[in-house]
């Protein structure tokens, strides 16, 4: 009998490893008691005493917020006109250069990436992504029929650039167009963040490489605004005023991440290139596909993000409060870190940002690894190559001596 469902949806099953594992960690605490769990696994801040952290800055004017404009749709599928603004000045506002591009609001961050893959490959083409990478791109290349390769990210523990240069150019060669996903700042599962000079040898090489065919850099910057860099990094986004316009970078933003609202799912896709034709190209084709599958935005978080970094007062009381768990994060990874390296446990290198990945290439061997610490009430989350560690949820007092835990439990 033939199935109900098309050839693509029949057989789908998800199965999400960052929930199933929590899940078993909250079984296990509520077995063995909070105490004796490590909880690992959720890349959402906590704070020292193990509650859910939400922002004070944030939420507390969300309350003035009208219950009518809370339950308002948005102004327009684009986003609203506020909303936008707020985006631009929060990412661009620093910059002493305009920053010509275009902003479709979407939810979250993860809105930004999927409408940007169902928009710039057909069917059947090939996305490149890190070899270390968020599961959920390969969930949404896989929705849309899009196939995948890796390009290394890792070489001496630095950016491969090589690698990268060569997966983009046999692409290039196979199918006239690259889209090629880098996840930076505090890249998601490592916890790198290029340097300002690996980012100069990637915009040089893809100005070389659009000579070929159109080139796409889909840079997700979910951890930007927890990057120890401040506002500082942003000037990063100058680099991409020099592009040649074969060349498009489509930004995505995650104002959820960025308010501890992740629940609320706002964010953003921001489009620059100085092909003016393709880059209106891009937003009509995101205004429709956001009608077709999600229609708007939450209006109440469009709100909330415009009132809160728009609003002098607000903006500075958010920022001091931020900038309170930049630190803890950073003194949580400078504990987990050295004594890994104290004890020989091998991760990925490290920088700054949610996690830190302890390096297992064995699929079977990661595994089997991952059940033993589970056995021992330690909780990860498996990624691709690895066993990641979200010390963003991970008080300081169970990250001491965890290090040497996994080292001998491995």
């Amino acid at each position: 009998m033939n199935s109900f469902l098309n050839e693509l949806s029949d057989g789908k099953v998800m199965v999400d490893k960052v929930f199933k594992a929590a899940i078993k960690a909250k079984e296990a605490k509520v077995k063995f008691g909070d105490d004796a769990v490590v909880d690992a696994t959720l890349g959402t801040l906590f704070d020292e005493n193990g509650v859910f952290v939400a922002f004070d800055s944030v939420w507390s004017p969300y309350e003035t917020i009208s219950k009518i404009q809370k339950a308002k749709y948005a102004s327009s599928i684009q986003g609203n006109i506020g909303y936008r603004d707020a985006i631009y000045n929060w990412l661009f506002g620093e910059i002493d250069i305009e920053i010509d591009c275009e902003i479709l609001a979407t939810p979250g961050g993860a809105g930004a990436i999927s409408s940007t893959l169902k928009n710039v490959l057909n069917p059947g083409e090939t996305v490149i992504k890190p070899s270390q990478g968020w599961g959920p791109y390969k969930t949404m290349a896989q929705e849309f029929g899009i196939t995948l390769t890796d390009y290394n990210l890792f070489k001496d523990d630095a950016f491969d650039i090589e690698d990268f240069k060569r997966v983009c150019t046999d692409v290039m060669n196979k199918q006239g167009k690259v889209l090629t996903i880098i996840n930076d700042p505090c890249h998601n599962p490592t916890g790198y963040t290029m340097t300002s000079e690996e980012w100069d040898q990637v915009l040089d090489f893809v100005n070389e490489l659009s000579n070929k065919g159109p080139v796409i850099i889909l840079n997700d910057i979910a951890y930007v605004d927890f990057s120890t860099q401040g506002q500082s990094w942003k000037q990063h986004f100058k680099k991409y005023t020099t592009l040649n316009e074969n060349v498009m970078v489509v930004i995505a933003f995650s104002t959820s991440k960025t308010m501890t609202a992740y629940g609320a799912r706002a964010g953003a896709a921001i489009c620059i290139t100085s092909n003016k034709v393709e880059q209106q190209k891009f937003i009509n084709a995101g205004i429709y596909s956001a009608r077709s599958i999600w229609s708007t935005v939450n209006n109440s978080a469009m709100e909330l993000f415009a009132l809160v970094t728009q609003t002098k007062d607000l903006r500075e009381t958010y920022v001091i409060e931020k900038q309170f768990y930049v630190d803890l994060i950073k003194e949580r990874a400078e504990i987990f870190v050295t004594e890994a390296k104290e004890v020989n446990l091998e991760t990925y290198p490290f920088r700054e940002g949610f996690f830190v990945t302890i390096k297992a290439t064995d699929d079977s061997e990661k595994e089997l690894l991952n059940k033993r610490l589970q056995e021992n009430n330690i909780f990860t989350v498996e990624v691709d190559g690895g066993l990641r560690v979200a010390i963003c949820s991970v008080p300081k007092r169970k990250l001491v001596g965890l290090a040497k835990r996994i080292k001998d439990i491995l």
